[in-house]
Parts: structure tokens; sequence; C-alpha cells
């Protein structure tokens, strides 16, 4: 009863979650051009997810999955559906999603399967987006949504979807357990010195969930936050997929138009943020991102955003990678440190790129 008093009052004088503010990208989050002047590695449309066991980096996009040998990707093997997360474990393991309905595991040499996981707790997976080893025999996923798809983000935000899980998959004995349910969106899972971190993209938050209860590394992130994946020094790297904006945060708070806007409009041109921008004058366009002379400028509104963050093991932002409104690598959906520099699928893009890191983890 006292939640929902507080919740007609936010409504009413707008504040708390009926606010429409966006936290400020300053400090640690200060703009920068480090995405956009990093090596591009290959042009890879439909990029998505990467891993790393720290001998190999793989790479997947639509069906594919790749090893980088030298500075090119190689097809390993193809699938008959979508690879929609990816893991690497230390003992020649992979393991994928296809099709965000199924986890399958199998070696890394020949792509032969070992084990397969399509339910958890005793509902059939739909929408797995993440997944990360957590030692030799377990195995984390983020289920996104119980009811829209991978690749239907977008509808889960505008319909302010909540039915998102995390889990974890002993693929010894191949039992599997529920960590969180009722997730805003679960995408990214990370274990992190006995904890299991996981990203709530439509709460803009990263939890911390153990046997002792759950509690909040990481909230009102200015994006919506995604995969995550370790750091040399002990922290973690997070990825930010899409960022926030007024408007948008607007239109998620009035429903009639919203719902009106999910009937009638064709999605790619809904008021909601996307991994790239640009492409059709039938955009939506907020004010200030009206081109001036030719030229966007790169403070305006982002309907797309390229955005990585550096997370200590503290859960404080120490430093952050940006291609800003008007950059090209847009969409940064994983990040995975290797070999001292910091590689980054852009799906906006579809491109693999390389950042080289400083002895202090920052772009060099």
């Amino acid at each position: 009863m006292l939640q929902a008093v507080r919740d007609f009052s936010d409504r009413l004088l707008g504040r708390g979650r009926a606010a429409i503010t966006v936290p400020v990208m300053d400090g640690a989050l200060k703009p920068n051009r480090a995405l956009d002047q990093a090596q591009v590695l290959a042009h890879l449309p439909g990029i998505d997810d990467l891993a790393s066991d720290g001998r190999a980096l793989y790479a997947s996009a639509g069906p594919c999955l790749y090893r980088l040998e030298g500075e090119a990707l190689v097809e390993v093997h193809r699938f008959d559906a979508d690879i929609t997360a990816l893991a690497v474990g230390a003992q020649g393991l992979v393991a994928l999603a296809l099709a965000g309905s199924h986890v399958t595991l199998r070696q890394a040499s020949d792509c032969k399967e070992l084990a397969r996981l399509d339910r958890v707790a005793g509902q059939a997976l739909h929408g797995v987006n993440a997944l990360a080893f957590d030692g030799a025999d377990q195995l984390l996923l983020s289920d996104g949504s119980m009811q829209h798809a991978p690749a239907q983000w977008c509808h889960d935000l505008m319909a302010h979807g909540r039915s998102g899980r995390v889990a974890r998959w002993n693929v010894r004995s191949q039992q599997s357990e529920l960590i969180a349910g009722a997730q805003h969106h679960a995408f990214g899972v990370l274990p992190l010195n006995g904890s299991v971190l996981h990203s709530e993209s439509w709460r803009h938050r990263i939890v911390r969930s153990t046997p002792g209860g759950r509690e909040d590394v990481l909230a009102e992130l200015p994006g919506y936050p995604s995969r995550m994946a370790p750091a040399s020094d002990g922290g973690f790297w997070l990825t930010c997929f899409v960022c926030r904006t007024q408007l948008v945060e607007f239109v998620l708070r009035e429903d009639a138009y919203r719902q009106r806007m999910m009937n009638e409009i064709d999605p790619r041109y809904w008021i909601a943020p996307a991994l790239s921008s640009g492409h059709s004058f039938l955009e939506p366009l907020q004010g200030a991102g009206v081109k001036q002379m030719g030229v966007l400028k790169p403070w305006a509104p982002p309907r797309s955003y390229g955005l990585v963050l550096k997370v200590s093991a503290q859960g404080r932002i120490t430093s952050s990678m940006h291609s800003q409104v008007d950059g090209r690598h847009h969409g940064i959906t994983a990040a995975v440190e290797w070999g001292g520099a910091l590689y980054a699928a852009s799906k906006g893009s579809g491109r693999l790129l390389r950042v080289t890191l400083s002895p202090a983890g920052d772009a060099a």
C-alpha cells in the first residue's frame, strides 16, 4: 500500500521513477573519441558477442563463430541459427546460445556438442543474450525476456518488460538454478569474488547477487548496461549498448502515446534508442539533434551511441570510451580485454575494434 502511494506521488510530482532526467556524462564519463579512433580489425555485419580464454579471441556474427588469427577473423563453425551469446572456458570448451532458446556446450576444437540446456526452473529459455563461465563446471546466463527474442530488445523496452532471468547451469551435473527473476531485461553476467554481477538494462543498473541477497553495484547509469568482461586489474569492463535521452524517458512514461506508437508506427521509426542511426529522414529527431550547416553536434541527444565503461572491483567507474553522436562506432554490444588491448564489437557499424591499453588500463 505504501509503495502504491509513493508511486502515485512520484507520477503526480514527476520525481523518483517518474522523473525523465538523465545523468550527466562527466568526470570518468566525460565524452572522448577513443572508440572512433580505435583500430578497425574487421568489417563483420551482424557482429554481436566476443569471448576469450586468454589464448584466443572468438567473435560471433549471425550464425557464424569466428576466431581471431593475427589480425584476421577466421570462420570456425556455421550453425543453423543465430548465435545470441558466447563464452569460452579455460579447458577448451565453448558455450553458445542459439536463437536465444537453448545453450549448447561444445569442444572449441571441433564444435562437437557435449551438453545442452533449454529450460531453467521448469520454463523454456527464450532470450539468452549473455554467458560467462564461473570455474570449470559452472556457466552463468542471462535470459533477457520471456516474451521477446534478443533481436527484439527495443520491443521489450517499450513494453516495460520485466520477465528477464539470471541463472546458473552446472554443466557436469546438468542441474540449473535460478539466481534472479522478474528482471527488467537481464543482459550481462559476470562472476566476481564469489558473487554474480548481472545487468538490469531497463533499470539502468548492475546488481550483485550472493546467497545472502542482492545489492546495487552501479545505479542510475546514463546508458542501458549490457555485457561485462573481466579486467586485468580485478575490475570489469561494461558495455552500454544504447544510451538514455529525456525524450525516450518521457515516452516510456506516456502509456497512451507509447501504445499507439507501437501499434501504428514501423519499429524502425519509433521514438526509441537504436544501435545505429542517421540512415533515414524518417527517423525521429530531437531539436538539439538538427544538423547546423551540415554538421551534427557531438553533444546532440543520442539516438545511438558507443560506450564502454571501466569499473573497479569496488564498483566505481574509473574511465570510459566513447563514440559520440557524430561518431561511427555505435551500438557496442561486447568488449573483451586480451593481450594488452580492449576488443569491442560495434554491432551498429558491423566492426571489430581494437583499442591499445595503457599500463593503467585506459586507452593509450
